[in-house]
């Protein structure tokens, strides 16, 4: 019988401690998560099941004093800044979604507005293809608004769960010899 809270490991044969750490030429303070890890590390966690925590084994050749911190380090920042970034584009996204509402809905009380116009007993042809037309119109004005509020939204918060579930992530390194370090 599988326990449902027992966390989930991604485990990454790495050749190096330093291969896990982006070059030190960024300027920002501390050791930074190498991008081709941290795409890794997303992918994996991403075919995991749901909100089961993760746990997180790099395999290194060997480790020294110290690395354990500089790896959890950079990789709790790593996450905690995609998550804050994610938090960022979900907002753009939602705000997009509402100007996007508005302006439909002004397209949409203007078309039909010009479609009402238009005598629905009409016997010509042209008349009726014009109301049908506007009408149709008027109602993929509002395709892209609800897009963005009903799906665009969705990847987003998926990467941004994913992101806190990897930050909150316990880490060890793993030497090939098979002594672990927490």
């Amino acid at each position: 019988m599988t326990r449902t809270n027992e966390p989930n490991c991604l485990r990454l044969e790495m050749c190096s401690v330093a291969a896990l750490l982006a070059p030190d030429d960024s300027p920002f303070a501390g050791p930074a998560l190498h991008a081709d890890v941290a795409e890794r590390l997303l992918d994996e966690a991403d075919s995991k099941r749901g909100n089961v925590p993760l746990r997180i084994e790099f395999v290194v050749d060997e480790d020294r004093p110290g690395d354990v911190q500089r790896v959890v380090k950079a990789l709790r920042r790593h996450f905690e800044d995609e998550a804050l970034a994610a938090t960022r584009d979900l907002s753009r996204v939602m705000r997009s979604g509402r100007i996007a509402t508005v302006i439909g809905l002004l397209v949409v009380a203007i078309l039909l507005g010009f479609a009402n116009t238009i005598d629905p007993d009409s016997t010509s042809r042209f008349a009726r293809a014009v109301r049908e037309s506007l009408t149709i119109f008027a109602w993929v004005a509002m395709w892209r608004p609800a897009e963005l509020l009903l799906y665009d939204h969705m990847p987003i918060r998926r990467r941004r769960a994913l992101s806190l579930r990897l930050a909150a992530a316990p880490v060890s390194l793993i030497a090939r010899d098979g002594t672990t370090v927490a």
